[in-house]
């Protein structure tokens, strides 16, 4: 019998000790709570549930004037800035309003601004030609790199023409031979007049291309393309010209490679481009050139279907 005794006053004693602390800790609680006008026995008498839901409605019902308790404080604050209390207050509000700002702006995370891309350009045909009588740039090929010059040199020219092509018959490429006086007219006029535009005839109608010399070399782009990537468009066509026989053979080899970045024409149109490249400024007669020469001179005055009626000639 006495364990069960002890057992209940035990129980007894820890129920009256954490009573009276759960107590003392939400009576000081409510003392300190403005929002609480229930009378202590009252609000001791309910349950754990009931006093919560007690507390969150007298919060929501009861309002405590902040202006009435600390009026006397707000007055003598403001007699010792030489204010009235209504200016102390639009100030103090002001002054909140500032520095939330200023947390704000400075906690911010700072999105990084998108780098501004450049611009397309267009190269000038002053800036071209000044470009056109420089040394070749180191991406350009020479003929050495291609086959062994010194056998090549001991050939005669029928002989270096089968090596030439037969060197290319299963590459996807196009080639040729270049008279040397040819060429001697083409590097000339290549050089005062290193850009044009040529029309080639498509299965839907006509697409214009733009060639571009840069020394031995003329790359071919969509017209389009070059009007709205200026000089980042890609060439479509790059022709090379390699002048190392021209002293010594009397000719000119040609290769012209079809980019595959992407392939946009095939071996057909490169002949056509390369054809149209001879007509316009050596072999098509003054007519043709002329065309050339207004491009530059008066772009203003600049036929295209005088262009397209060349063109029709010659196709």
């Amino acid at each position: 019998m006495l364990l069960p005794l002890l057992s209940k006053r035990c129980i007894s004693v820890v129920r009256s000790s954490y009573s009276q602390r759960a107590s003392t800790a939400v009576f000081r609680q409510t003392r300190q709570a403005e929002v609480v006008s229930t009378p202590s026995n009252v609000y001791f008498a309910q349950n754990r549930y009931g006093r919560v839901r007690h507390m969150a409605t007298e919060a929501n019902r009861v309002k405590v004037d902040y202006d009435a308790k600390y009026a006397e404080k707000l007055r003598k604050a403001a007699q010792e800035k030489g204010l009235s209390v209504d200016e102390l207050k639009t100030k103090i509000k002001d002054n909140v309003k500032k520095a939330a700002k200023e947390v704000e702006a400075n906690t911010a995370p700072k999105v990084p601004k998108a780098p501004v891309k450049p611009k397309p350009t267009r190269a000038s045909p002053e800036a071209v030609a000044a470009k056109s009588n420089m040394p070749y740039d180191s991406s350009a090929p020479t003929l050495d790199k291609i086959v062994k010059l010194e056998l090549l040199e001991k050939e005669d020219v029928e002989t270096i023409q089968k090596i030439w092509t037969q060197y290319h018959a299963d590459k996807d490429c196009i080639t040729a031979i270049i008279p040397k006086e040819q060429y001697d007219v083409i590097f000339k006029r290549s050089k005062e007049y290193p850009l044009f535009v040529v029309p080639m005839p498509r299965e839907s109608g006509v697409e214009f291309f733009f060639m571009q010399f840069n020394f031995h070399q003329c790359h071919f782009t969509s017209l389009l393309e070059y009007k709205a990537k200026g000089t980042e468009a890609r060439p479509y066509l790059t022709i090379t010209h390699f002048p190392e026989l021209q002293d010594s053979k009397d000719i000119v080899l040609m290769k012209g490679e079809i980019s595959d970045n992407p392939r946009m024409i095939d071996t057909q149109n490169a002949q056509f481009l390369a054809f149209a490249l001879q007509q316009f400024y050596a072999t098509g007669g003054e007519s043709k050139f002329k065309l050339v020469e207004k491009f530059h001179k008066e772009p203003q005055n600049f036929d295209y279907q005088e262009l397209m009626n060349e063109i029709e000639r010659v196709v």
